[in-house]
């Protein structure tokens, strides 16, 4: 048990706040946005420096979604929604799963191509720890990423106080 000897528990607390939290358009297409400027940021980056600051800016927009939260992929969180929302995430995590696929064997595709074609490819360490970092923050973005666009927004007389 994490906390005090009075039973008080943060992880607790922590996640109903988490539950309680009111979805806004800012964060759909703030999250949006961030995961395409981190993975170009991360693939057009020149030099020794790969921008981590600007490759973790999703995780910004993941700690305020209702959808960034983890337990939302196990049995007992995935029953915190009802079913239609349930379906969607199920979808829109597929959905993730077989875009971060398809982008995964495009750069594989530019990659055996680009000798011949002249397109920029990584030759440093940093350069492929700033395309690994960009291909790990866009994973774990697109799932909370599509699913803020495929569960409607709730009316606004819907919403908590």
């Amino acid at each position: 048990m994490t906390g005090y000897r009075d039973g008080y528990d943060a992880r607790k607390w922590h996640a109903a706040s988490l539950r309680q939290r009111r979805r806004r358009y800012r964060v759909r297409w703030g999250l949006a946005g961030s995961t395409v400027v981190a993975l170009a940021s991360g693939l057009l980056m020149r030099g020794d420096h790969p921008p981590f600051a600007v490759m973790l800016l999703p995780a910004y927009f993941l700690s305020i979604s209702p959808f960034g939260r983890g337990d939302w992929v196990t049995r007992r969180g995935l029953a915190a929604y009802d079913e239609f929302e349930q379906t969607a995430l199920l979808r829109a995590t597929a959905l993730a799963f077989a875009t971060y696929i398809v982008l995964t064997a495009l750069l594989f595709g530019m990659l055996a191509v680009s000798p011949e074609t002249g397109w920029p490819i990584p030759t440093r360490p940093m350069e492929w720890v700033g395309w690994i970092t960009a291909l790990v923050a866009t994973g774990v973005s697109l799932p909370a990423t599509f699913a803020e666009f495929m569960i409607p927004m709730p009316d606004a007389e819907d919403e908590p106080l």
